[in-house]
């Protein structure tokens, strides 16, 4: 019964990518690769972090709208820079802010953003800064930012970036299309 309810639920995740992303073989292949990953780290998630992840060597920080209000946190962090990526305009003055408008949802495009995501990065790593990205949940799009930014920073394929961010924050979880326009991005 249960190998009968986890095909028929692949099945369902692979029509929607049909349907809503245009997905070829190829590309749902590597999407449910990316999931079996997510299912491989399943049990390390116990509640949703109550800071802010370490990604990437303390300059790197990756969480949610509490996160990126906080500024006793953003304080203690040292953050310079924040990638904001939900529809809410952030208030904070003292930081560089980088804002992607979007919601979570199945029609949100962050593919287009991922070159001034990257370069926002960049500089602020260059600059000895320490950035925070952040969604409203800390778990969808900041996670793809964060995806996007790894592939980039160490040239890696999109299995060694999520598996590298659950590794250091197991609640990452895109949605389908965010993990269809990450392999796209890695072609």
């Amino acid at each position: 019964m249960s190998f009968l309810k986890t095909s028929t639920l692949q099945n369902k995740r692979e029509k929607r990518l049909r349907e809503k992303g245009e997905a070829t073989d190829t590309e749902i292949v590597y999407v449910n690769s990316m999931i079996q990953l997510k299912k491989q780290h399943s049990n390390r998630v116990t509640a949703l972090h109550q800071q802010a992840s370490d990604i990437l060597d303390s300059w790197l920080f990756q969480g949610n709208w509490q996160h990126a209000n906080d500024s006793v946190n953003l304080k203690s962090l040292s953050i310079t820079h924040i990638i904001n990526v939900t529809d809410k305009v952030l208030s904070n003055q003292s930081q560089q802010i980088l804002h992607i408008p979007s919601r979570d949802s199945l029609s949100v495009d962050l593919l287009k953003s991922f070159h001034a995501t990257n370069e926002f990065l960049d500089q602020c790593h260059q600059q000895g800064g320490r950035a925070l990205v952040h969604c409203q949940r800390g778990v969808s799009r900041s996670s793809t930012i964060v995806i996007a930014y790894l592939m980039h920073y160490n040239k890696w394929t999109v299995l060694q970036a999520y598996d590298y961010l659950l590794a250091r924050r197991p609640e990452a979880s895109p949605n389908l299309v965010l993990l269809l326009q990450l392999a796209r991005y890695e072609k």
